[in-house]
Formats: structure tokens, C-alpha cells, sequence
């Protein structure tokens, strides 16, 4: 700061021996009225310029002292867990309970206040014997907040009455129909929808969700047969060598081929079918067309987002075979239809490789395996979630205007904190600035 005005009084310096020089060379009256009138011009900018330079160079050192003695405050409450965590609530540090500050060759004293600003620390320095940077009072209030400036924080409250409600829960809905991604930390259903519905005034405060284990089953099935015979073939569309007769009761058949524009040949056990094949393709953001497979045929969608090409088709053919087993001697007397227990007590054997299996059962809450079924039945599991919604409903501001903290308290009779406490109590806090 020193050397800022050394140099403003060099520049005043060099302009009286540049004027005095001047007017001895000069002797028109005018010319002198109307020089002189620029330079005091002149030098009425350069006072203001350095006076500007001044504050500015001022606030500047005083935002690093309050930034230094900040850091400081901050290292206080945090070892001493003294943070304000209601919303609009404050605490005062003495700086006689921190680090020693100097500044411009004194000892800063007086108080740091920390206010609770929604998600943020506002802090406001009453400093004395700080300099220049000393506080002597605050301006007029401001919605906005600056932080390169030191405001005090004023805080503003009012509040509502409200009943605090729970919903019926919703149905329970299956694991797979459930974000995997949390909203709220909550994992919430795919359609939102199936949660339960609330007024549309209602403020939502949480949403409860509950899992359960689910159980569904399938039975494995069976073809019976009366009699032992184990002179049968292994399943073949084909009579194999060796075997004289085909088994009809044991009919199966293939998995089907793929689609292909060549004809399949044709036999007594194959089943044949056919379906026109287009060319498919899909478009990017720049118009351009890609064609599935390089333009191969195909009679269905192959992927999603892509579309039928117009013209070109061709008819495709895909099938699947019947096959049997084959066998010498005596017919085993197959039952009509598999089942998973023999269909009557002439049943005694069952064929292991012609199975199937039921449906899978809708989802129960409890298991459907015991000690009976458990060779032929099968069982998953699905944890499902239902979820029940709390929220509120508020009346009407309970005051006619917002209030100061400390006019407020007076006027309800209970402390920011009881208030922030009372569950039937919604609290609306706005701030203001001065600075």
C-alpha cells in the first residue's frame, strides 16, 4: 500500500514542475485558462483511478485475511464438532479461541459467526483492530450472495402445520421389473406406476421398500412303460441297422433349422416350412442406411431398430424332422402321455430321455419342494419388493409474514432448533445479505 502512494505522489510531483515550466513559457491567458482546466481534470481522473486502485488493492488483502482466519474457524469446529446442522442456525467463534492473527503489524480480535445456508456455511467476520479491515457496520439487505465480500447472513422464517401420512403398500413386483439404479437410495419399479398413489399435494418423504422371496416350480415328465425291454434303438429318423420296428409312441422332434433360401430336401419324416425373406436395414442421425448381414435375407426382424427393405424378397424355407427309437422283440407299451408319477402301478419304468416339463407355476410365498416331489420338481426363486409411500400435507403458512430468527422464536415461543425438532412442523427459511 506504501508503494502505491509513493508513486501517486511522484505523479503529482512531476505534473507541478511540468505546470510551472509551462507557464513560463506561455503568456496567452486563454491558452492558461484552458490548460490548467485540463490538467486538474487530469488530475481529478488520476485520484479517482488511484483511489480505485486503493480499495481494490484493500479488499483484496482483507478477502485473504478473512479467507486465512476462515481456515482456521474451520479447523475449530471441526475438532470440537461444533458445525450448526439445522438450517438457518449459527455459531460464534471468539478469535481469542483460535490462532493468533496479525495483521498489519496488530493482533485481529472479535468474532466469526457460521450460519447454515441451506447446503453451504456462510461465515461472517466482526473484526476488530484489524486495520482497515476492521467491521464498523453493514449495509442495507441483498438477495444475493457474494462470497468475495463479508456478509451477514439474515435469516427469515415462517412455517407450516402438517399431518404426516403413510400409503397402502403396493403389490409385491418381481426383481426383473426393478431399476437396478437407485433414485433417492431407493430401487425403485421400472414403472412408477406400481407405486401407491398419492395426493398431488403431497410432499413425499421417503419411500419404504420391503423384499421377499418368491418360489415358482416346474415338474420334470416322463414317458411310462409296462414292459422291460432294453433292445431299443437311440432316437433316429432313419430306420437304424440292427432294428426291425419303429416305436411310434416315441415320437420326438428336432430342433428347426435355421432359415435358408436353398430348398431343404425332401423326406417322409421332415416337415417342411416356408416364409418370404426381406432385406433389413436401420438409419443413423445422418440419414445413411446399414443393412443387416450385408443385405442378407431374413423373414422377421433380426434386431430392433431395424426396418423392412422395400422390394427385394425371396422365399425361405427352415424344418425339423420326426424321429423315433426302433427296436426288436416286444413292444415296451408305452403310456399315451408323460407325466412325472407313473400313470398306474403296470407303468413301472420310466424313459429317461424322453422327458419334458411343465410350465413354470406363477410366483408363491412360500416353497412348493418337499420330500414327495423333490425328484421331478424344480423350483426358482425372485425376490420381490413392494413399497409403501410416506409424505405430508401442509396447511397454509401459519404466519403473515416471514420473520426474523430471534422475532420469530419470540413470537412462537419455542427455539429454532425445537421447531426444526417438531415432526407436525415444516419449517420455510430464506435468507438475505448485508454487506
Amino acid at each position: 500500500m506504501e508503494i502505491v502512494i509513493e508513486k501517486f505522489n511522484k505523479i503529482i510531483d512531476n505534473f507541478k514542475n511540468f505546470f510551472r515550466n509551462f507557464i513560463r513559457k506561455i503568456s496567452n491567458s486563454k491558452q492558461i485558462f484552458i490548460i490548467i482546466t485540463v490538467i486538474i481534470a487530469f488530475i481529478t481522473l488520476i485520484i479517482v483511478i488511484t483511489k480505485s486502485i486503493i480499495i481494490r488493492v484493500r479488499n483484496d488483502n482483507c478477502y485473504e485475511l478473512r479467507n486465512k482466519i476462515g481456515s482456521y474457524v474451520d479447523s475449530y469446529l471441526d475438532s470440537n464438532d461444533l458445525w450448526p446442522t439445522v438450517n438457518g442456525d449459527n455459531i460464534i467463534v471468539d478469535l481469542n479461541n483460535i490462532k493468533k492473527i496479525t495483521f498489519n503489524d496488530k493482533v485481529c480480535s472479535g468474532t466469526v459467526k457460521t450460519t447454515k445456508v441451506n447446503d453451504e456455511y456462510i461465515k461472517t467476520f466482526y473484526l476488530e483492530n484489524c486495520s482497515y479491515c476492521s467491521v464498523d457496520n453493514f449495509s442495507k439487505e441483498k438477495d444475493i450472495y457474494d462470497n468475495k465480500l463479508n456478509a451477514e447472513v439474515v435469516v427469515y422464517i415462517n412455517y407450516y402445520n402438517v399431518t404426516n401420512n403413510n400409503s397402502k403398500w403396493s403389490d409385491y413386483i418381481p426383481f426383473e421389473e426393478i431399476s437396478t439404479e437407485e433414485t433417492n437410495g431407493v430401487l425403485l419399479p421400472l414403472d412408477e406406476s406400481d407405486l401407491p398413489k398419492v395426493s398431488d399435494e403431497a410432499i413425499i418423504t421417503e419411500i419404504i421398500k420391503e423384499d421377499k422371496t418368491f418360489y415358482s416350480y416346474r415338474d420334470k415328465k416322463w414317458l411310462w412303460y409296462k414292459v422291460n425291454n432294453n433292445d431299443y434303438s437311440e432316437f433316429s429318423s432313419d430306420q437304424p441297422s440292427g432294428y426291425a420296428k419303429k416305436d411310434t409312441k416315441t415320437e420326438i422332434r428336432t430342433e428347426y433349422t435355421e432359415w435358408s433360401i436353398d430348398y431343404p430336401e425332401e423326406k417322409d419324416y421332415r416337415v417342411i416350412f416356408s416364409k418370404t425373406g426381406y432385406r433389413w436395414y436401420k438409419t443413423d442421425e445422418n440419414g445413411n442406411k446399414s443393412w443387416w448381414n450385408n443385405g442378407a435375407y431374413y423373414p422377421e426382424k433380426p434386431e430392433e431398430g431395424y426396418k423392412r427393405g422395400n422390394g427385394s424378397k425371396i422365399t425361405m424355407y427352415r424344418y425339423y424332422d420326426k424321429m423315433w427309437k426302433w427296436y426288436n422283440g416286444e413292444a415296451r407299451g408305452y403310456s399315451s402321455s408323460q407325466s412325472s408319477t407313473a400313470p398306474s402301478n403296470s407303468y413301472k419304468y420310466k424313459d429317461e430321455d424322453i422327458t419334458s416339463y411343465s410350465n413354470w407355476s406363477d410366483y408363491k410365498s412360500s416353497s412348493s419342494i418337499d420330500s414327495s416331489n423333490s425328484y421331478y420338481r424344480e423350483e426358482r426363486i425372485n425376490v420381490h419388493s413392494r413399497y409403501m409411500i410416506k409424505y405430508k400435507i401442509r396447511s397454509f403458512k401459519v404466519l403473515e409474514k416471514d420473520l426474523e430468527r430471534s422475532k420469530f422464536e419470540e413470537t412462537v415461543g419455542k427455539t429454532l432448533q425445537e421447531m426444526s425438532e417438531d415432526i407436525n412442523i415444516d419449517l420455510e427459511i430464506t435468507f438475505k445479505y448485508r454487506y
